[in-house]
């Protein structure tokens, strides 16, 4: 995700945009820039392709002004460079934006605004979806909305998670704010005389420790004396600021009861950060700086081997799905454990994927020695901590950047491992021929709903819980699955038996009938995922023979689909989407559910008995 800074008061603003998104560089960015208003109204944007460093050498003094926005982007619409880079102003130059987060909808906002810009002798500035913000904003005061309602009425329109800041040139006194879903975190902070904006607490504690997260859906006002607050149709109000407790512990933390909760809830920013740089529509490329294998390398690839242990393995599982699918070239999967003991057949042509949230694991480690020692095979690692020993024995890697996961059970670091196998699947499809350049856009404008679908996903919660406190005396669950969703179903077992404790295993469906079906009684509820799709009818059938013996079926399908809600016990009902990218809408919900369960049974859930973060003994 990007960095988003504010800040209006009695100082001089530019100098402490400039450090606050240096406590945000942690996130990665390929450019970044700020806008500051003096008293008069007077505009100053500076942005520029790169590091901070070099947009502040690029400076002869500082911009005057006591209120401004600043902003690191990651490219997606449209390559890095000066034009793409934040802020974004209306094409009139009153209204300047910073956004994180995707403008799904943002070619059908681009359509509708086109025929204005036209009708004034203006064009677009930039190939990004947020140009179309100060644009929506800028209609909005044309029709004699107040900013903060043109502000309100503009995000309104937007699909997809996001934060933005935005000041006006006819308020230089004021900056303004939006949250729309989780993946658009924005926090207030309070000081003597002057506030301050930031997407993440690093960029504020040094000013201040007093705090208020914006909820999704809240605009915000903001000037030196305090903040407004406006959601929904209530009257704006003065909220109550919080004071952050420096324990570093408990600052991770936050208002969750626990990190695993926190982690899964972070889901849809996690997917954002892995994403952002690496699916760029504009022209379109995918990984275009992680994979430092030459095109011809690409192009050679036969065969891929994708190996993992745990919640890695499974995500290796549905990586192999997408690089069949996707990228039309054979593919495995294997347990790292057992691979390193095997005798496989690898040469140039196979690339082996190392799937590992820690990058120590011992047997993936061991996995990629027995690769390097025995064959010359090329080899990249997917894992979440730059500089472990995977990325420093794999000859590639991709760097999830999904922040510290502090739950034993794996949550964020799977959803950023499934992104990264999709986005491989994409570069090697393309590489070789077998993706053109409007396909893979396609398919990487389909990746960046991704974290909208877990957004969504998880405001299934209170549903997850209601149904999981039903079953909190059972002792064994299975967990069915077919295709792409098989996969999900022994993730969703795994998570059960993590940190519930409960006995859950998860089968392909067709599987089922040859063993598991002899256990089934009306003690032994089953979970179905079961969202439309090529294999629907079989999962149906699945069901049915689950409901001839009587056992409870708790079904996760496609919402509104009233056929399956009607055949089970408990329906819970995720987003629809492609067959492609289901993983994305039932993660949050199968995670959830083994939450639930947890927490009603009263247990350490993020300490869960006999497991380790990182498993680095055989």
């Amino acid at each position: 995700m990007c960095g988003i800074v504010g800040y209006v008061g009695r100082q001089s603003a530019a100098p402490i945009l400039f450090e606050g998104l240096q406590h945000l560089e942690y996130r990665g960015y390929d450019s970044a820039g700020i806008a500051v208003l003096d008293r008069d109204g007077a505009l100053a944007v500076l942005k520029r392709e790169g590091k901070l460093r070099d947009l502040e050498a690029s400076l002869t003094e500082m911009p005057r002004g006591s209120a401004g926005i600043g902003h690191t982007r990651w490219a997606t619409h449209g390559p890095p460079s000066e034009r793409n880079a934040h802020p974004h102003t209306s094409a009139a130059g009153e209204v300047i934006v910073v956004q994180n987060g995707i403008v799904e909808n943002y070619r059908e906002l681009r359509a509708e605004l086109e025929p204005g810009l036209a009708a004034s002798g203006r064009s677009w500035q930039s190939d990004t979806d947020t140009e179309v913000i100060p644009e929506l904003i800028a209609r909005a005061l044309a029709d004699g909305l107040s900013f903060r309602d043109a502000l309100a009425q503009a995000v309104g329109r937007l699909r997809g998670a996001n934060a933005v800041a935005a000041v006006y040139r006819r308020e230089p006194g004021r900056i303004y704010a939006a949250r729309q879903g989780s993946a658009g975190g924005i926090i207030v902070g309070f000081g003597e005389d002057e506030m301050f904006l930031a997407s993440d607490l690093p960029a504020l504690l040094r000013h201040t420790t007093s705090v208020y997260h914006l909820e999704d859906g809240d605009i915000a006002e903001i000037d030196a004396d305090g903040v407004l607050v406006s959601r929904g149709g209530a009257p704006s109000f003065a909220p109550q600021p919080t004071q952050v407790n420096l324990d570093p512990v408990a600052v991770a933390r936050g208002p969750y009861r626990h990190f695993m909760l926190k982690e899964i809830h972070e889901q849809p920013r996690a997917l954002s950060d892995t994403i952002r740089g690496r699916a760029r529509l504009s022209p379109p490329r995918a990984l275009p700086a992680d994979l430092t294998f030459s095109e011809l390398a690409l192009r050679n690839i036969e065969r891929v081997l994708v190996i993992g242990m745990g919640t890695s393995l499974h995500a290796a599982m549905i990586g192999r799905w997408w690089i069949e699918q996707i990228a039309g070239i054979p593919a495995d999967f294997d347990n790292a454990s057992e691979f390193r003991f095997r005798a496989p057949l690898l040469g140039p042509s196979t690339l082996v994927v190392s799937v590992t949230q820690s990058g120590e694991t011992i047997d993936t480690l061991g996995a990629i020695s027995h690769v390097r020692e025995r064959w010359d095979a090329p080899q990249l690692t997917i894992t979440n901590v730059e500089g472990s020993e995977a990325t420093r024995q794999a000859d590639a890697s991709i760097v999830l950047r999904c922040g510290p996961e502090i739950g034993v059970a794996s949550t964020k670091t799977f959803v950023g491992s499934l992104a990264a196998l999709y986005l491989l699947a994409c570069r090697l499809g393309h590489a070789q021929g077998r993706l053109s350049d409007a396909e893979l856009s396609g398919r990487l404008e389909d990746l960046l709903t991704a974290p909208s679908l877990v957004e969504r996903g998880l405001q299934l919660s209170d549903r997850c819980a209601s149904v999981m406190r039903q079953f909190t005396a059972a002792s064994n669950f299975l967990v069915l699955g077919r295709g792409i969703e098989y996969p999900l179903a022994m993730e969703a077992a795994l998570k059960c038996k993590e940190i519930s404790y409960v006995h859950a295993e998860g089968y392909a469906a067709g599987e089922m009938k040859h063993g598991p079906i002899a256990l089934l009684d009306d003690g032994f509820p089953v979970i179905a995922l079961a969202p439309r799709g090529p294999l629907f009818d079989k999962m149906m059938s699945a069901i049915q023979q689950v409901r001839a013996r009587a056992a409870p079926v708790i079904a996760v399908g496609d919402a509104g689909d009233a056929e399956l809600d009607e055949l089970v016990d408990h329906f819970i009902g995720v987003p629809p989407t492609s067959a492609l990218l289901t993983p994305f809408s039932l993660s949050p919900v199968i995670q959830l559910l083994a939450y639930h369960i947890a927490l009603a049974r009263g247990l350490d859930i993020d300490q869960p008995r006999n497991l380790a973060k990182t498993v680095t003994v055989e």
